[in-house]
């Protein structure tokens, strides 16, 4: 039983870990358009590139927070109430 649980686990942290990267990806290209577009439009002078990464640097900072909580603890919690409800 405990061998199956712990296969189980595994299973859930690669699946999670391949959520979590897919979605900061997505959510830091998102912001990261946004940044150029926001940095076209008030005609900024200067390299784009380093003022975009240095603008997105706070950004990828708060979605990884958010993302651990979402992705990580909530599956993981809701799984264990649902296996402790059970047993």
């Amino acid at each position: 039983m405990i061998f199956g649980l712990g296969r189980m686990l595994l299973l859930l942290l690669v699946l999670l870990t391949v959520v979590y990267v897919s979605l900061f990806l997505y959510l830091r290209a998102g912001a990261r358009i946004r940044l150029e577009e926001d940095w076209v439009m008030e005609g900024r002078p200067g390299h784009r590139d380093a003022w975009i990464d240095e603008r997105i640097a706070p950004t990828a900072r708060r979605i990884r927070t958010w993302l651990v909580f979402v992705v990580y603890v909530l599956p993981v919690a809701g799984l264990s109430i649902y296996v402790y409800i059970t047993n």
